[in-house]
């Protein structure tokens, strides 16, 4: 599958936000996190203020195995209580890696999280 690479060490969960919180409002599409990023979204529910933005988004549940193909996960944003907005996306794992179908959160200042 064509994807895209989401690699900036501040998208990772323990990233504290010193400045300005990002938003992944122009996300749309097929993502994998890799280099400074991690390699996959993170499981568990960050902080508010860590991501580099206010309200992480984490999956809400385990990753697919390959036998499981394409799946659709749930997700959170962190605003308010850990799961304070749930949402969907697809994930992919393709065997050495993860991919997943990010979409615009509707939430500004919010952003995925990744882990190793």
């Amino acid at each position: 599958m064509d994807y895209k690479n989401l690699t900036d060490a501040e998208r990772k969960y323990d990233y504290v936000t010193v400045e300005y919180a990002k938003c992944d409002n122009t996300l749309n599409g097929w993502y994998r996190f890799q280099g400074d990023a991690g390699t996959k979204m993170v499981t568990t529910c960050p902080p508010a203020f860590h991501c580099d933005t206010a309200y992480p988004i984490w999956l809400n549940g385990r990753h697919p195995t390959i036998a499981e193909g394409k799946v659709t996960r749930n997700v959170c944003i962190n605003k308010s209580a850990c799961c304070g907005i749930p949402f969907t996306i697809q994930v992919k794992n393709c065997s050495s890696y993860y991919i997943y179908r990010l979409r615009n959160p509707g939430q500004c200042e919010a952003r995925y999280c990744s882990t190793d």
